[in-house]
């Protein structure tokens, strides 16, 4: 279930694996979904929280699908990311946002 890979361990490619702004993700130093206000991000935008354009798709520390399951990770946070999720730790990859 989708609760089950909040805290899931991620596939082998993604332990170790950098994110897309080059940070590495280290298994042993990651924060609990839940204690990052982790959710899909149009949730995190109507809830007032996020601000519209932001998600993990355009996070610094998103790692993106490397096996086609669909799934990413996150260099900061632990199990399995999607690209439409949003946390408290969610950092812009570009300066435009």
């Amino acid at each position: 279930s989708e609760d089950e890979l909040a805290t899931a361990d991620v596939p082998a490619e993604y332990r170790t694996a950098t994110s897309q702004a080059g940070e590495e993700r280290n298994p042993d130093d990651l924060l609990a979904q839940a204690d990052v206000s982790f959710g899909e991000s149009v949730e995190k935008i109507a809830d007032g929280v996020a601000q519209p354009g932001m998600a993990c798709a355009n996070c610094a520390d998103f790692i993106p699908d490397k096996n086609g399951d669909g799934w990413g990770a996150c260099s900061a946070v632990e199990g399995y990311i999607a690209t439409e999720d949003w946390c408290s730790v969610w950092e812009s990859i570009s300066e435009d946002l």
